[in-house]
């Protein structure tokens, strides 16, 4: 019996069983100024995570940042599996900006 035991613990997993490499992506934040920062974070992790690592790493408050997939704005509450997000896809990272209108002189 110790047998059967031992060949259950090694036998590989199906592959949609959800084993450790179908359950993790790359995921590669790029700011402004085309630097890549690069994420491996299971499927079913909050995206405000992969955000306040990227922050802290930047020294950058998290607030002060947008992250865009595909030009709409991705929620922190999110995880990769909800936004169909694949291995090395990326996201893209942008300071906030306040205003934009230029003040009339006349």
């Amino acid at each position: 019996m110790e047998n059967s035991a031992a060949k259950e613990d090694t036998a590989p997993k199906a592959p949609d069983g959800g084993g450790e490499e179908n359950n993790t992506i790359t995921i590669r934040v790029r700011d402004q100024t085309g630097e890549e920062t690069f994420f491996k974070v299971k499927k079913t992790t909050r995206m405000e995570k992969v955000f306040t690592t990227y922050a802290s790493r930047k020294g950058v408050q998290v607030n002060a940042l947008r992250f865009l997939l595909d030009g709409e704005r991705v929620n922190p509450a999110h995880t990769p599996k909800m936004l169909d997000l694949e291995d090395q896809d990326q996201i893209d990272c942008m300071l906030e900006q306040q205003g934009g209108a230029a003040k009339r002189i006349w």
